[in-house]
């Protein structure tokens, strides 16, 4: 799979999460301890951006109806979303951040 460089380090504050566009598809890049993980910006129930959700923990809660995401796996966490978001590998070289599509 391509890699495709998407943001700086300093693009992202930490325990906050901007959106890119990965081969089209809207992708939250969050950064939290330090690390960068990334997600689909869709919730799994309701459409909404994950990107503009509430960071805690290593989670991620959707704005929309407070459906809970494991921000490194995409795990769904608590209701009302019963299915999981993709995640993305991503990595950082020379301060830039690359997620594989």
């Amino acid at each position: 799979m391509p890699w495709f460089e998407v943001a700086s380090i300093g693009d992202v504050e930490e325990g906050e999460a901007i959106v890119v566009q990965v081969v089209g598809e809207p992708v939250a890049l969050f950064k939290v301890g330090g690390d960068f993980y990334a997600v689909h910006d869709r919730c799994t129930h309701g459409r909404a951006s994950l990107a503009e959700g509430f960071v805690d923990d290593g989670c991620v809660e959707c704005p929309l109806h407070e459906g809970r995401f494991d921000i490194r796996t995409g795990a769904a966490l608590s209701g009302p979303v019963r299915q999981a978001v993709r995640s993305y590998p991503v990595k950082v070289e020379d301060e830039r951040v690359s997620i594989e599509a």
